[in-house]
């Protein structure tokens, strides 16, 4: 019995953020109410209520699942940085239009963040920039290098003429590279 409770809350939740994903291409997480998110689910709200507090709870746990999926991208990938960040951009690029809804309505401040610390791109940065800078301005230029590496995905994401994936992470590469120097 176990099984089917676990399969109908999997079921359920589902439902709830792909409805939030239909309604994200409308209008911003801001504008959102539980009540407009179950009545296009076609569930209740103590149903929303069992498994989320907002529609910024939804949001939050789909950029965790996004954040894991990319983790299991960079896995298949080994320790080569270029060969992580082409990982990174590939799969943003087959799910461009998810991407973007998420990255455009993200709620945590620390997303571009987690994201590129999930590959060793912050070890590379760590260990080219080590003794060029004391430990405060070190950080903000890993910061400087992180937030601009992910606006710069943003941006590609959003453009009409898309640079193949491995393009774009040579020049995000390189970019961190002159930086780095």
């Amino acid at each position: 019995m176990d099984g089917k409770v676990n399969q109908r809350v999997m079921l359920t939740k589902r439902l709830i953020k792909d409805t939030l994903v239909q309604i994200l291409r409308e209008k911003g997480i801001r504008n959102i109410s539980v009540r407009d998110l179950c009545e296009q689910a076609g569930i209740n709200r103590t149903t929303f209520y069992r498994y989320y507090g907002s529609p910024y709870d939804v949001l939050s746990e789909m950029e965790e699942e996004l954040l894991n999926r990319v983790q299991n991208e960079l896995g298949r990938n080994g320790g080569d940085p270029s060969r992580q960040l082409e990982a990174i951009c590939a799969y943003f690029y087959r799910n461009t239009e998810y991407i973007r809804i998420l990255t455009d309505n993200s709620v945590k401040p620390d997303f571009p963040q987690k994201l590129f610390h999930l590959s060793p791109i912050r070890q590379m940065l760590l260990e080219k920039l080590r003794g060029q800078y004391d430990e405060q301005s070190l950080e903000f230029v890993i910061t400087f290098v992180i937030n601009g590496g992910y606006h710069m995905l943003r941006e590609w994401l959003h453009g009409e003429n898309h640079k193949p994936p491995t393009q774009i992470a040579a020049l995000i590469l390189e970019l961190a590279e002159k930086v780095c120097r």
